[in-house]
């Protein structure tokens, strides 16, 4: 039972991470070129936050897929961990490029009105093309996680080294 907490747990953690830091990055690209100038002038706190959630939903959802056969302690098996991570990270985010497009594109048309044959077409393009980014974002997004995952292990290890050490003197000023 606890291996599961820790697994919905660290499911948890890389899917919020991997969201944040892509919207981050795509946020502070779209500013910098001045496209959100005119865009979010009407777009409302609620629709942002629901296209957020649903990312997020997705996101956690093909993450905790993504991590189920041993999550970034596969990493501890060297480039074969990594590259099985890789296609899953890829895999999962295919999946949330494809679903994230048709879902905004079903609400978009409901909201507006639009002719199932033209949703059906752009679908079926967009589709196809959002999970090809989707998919290369997973991927990337794997190799910033295995980097951090590394990051962080050194830093630990580091860290229990030398409270260990720290200990072990204890020790001997005690014994003397």
């Amino acid at each position: 039972m606890a291996d599961a907490a820790a697994g919905r747990f660290e499911a948890w953690v890389v899917s919020t991470f991997n969201l944040v830091a892509l919207s981050l990055v795509g946020l502070l690209a779209a500013h910098a070129s001045g496209a959100l100038e005119g865009e979010l002038a009407g777009f409302g706190t609620i629709p942002g936050v629901a296209v957020f959630a649903y990312l997020w939903l997705l996101t956690a959802a093909a993450t905790r897929w993504a991590l189920a056969d041993g999550g970034l302690e596969d990493l501890r098996s060297g480039l074969r961990g990594l590259w099985r991570l890789v296609l899953r990270g890829f895999a999962a985010g295919a999946l949330i490029g494809g679903a994230f497009l048709l879902g905004v594109l079903l609400v978009g048309a409901i909201l507006n009105g639009a002719p199932l044959l033209s949703l059906a077409f752009i679908a079926l393009i967009g589709v196809a093309a959002a999970s090809v980014v989707g998919g290369v974002i997973g991927g990337l997004s794997v190799v910033l996680d295995a980097g951090c995952y590394w990051v962080a292990g050194r830093l630990v290890g580091r860290w229990t080294e030398s409270d260990a050490s720290g200990r072990a003197a204890d020790v001997e000023s005690v014994g003397k």
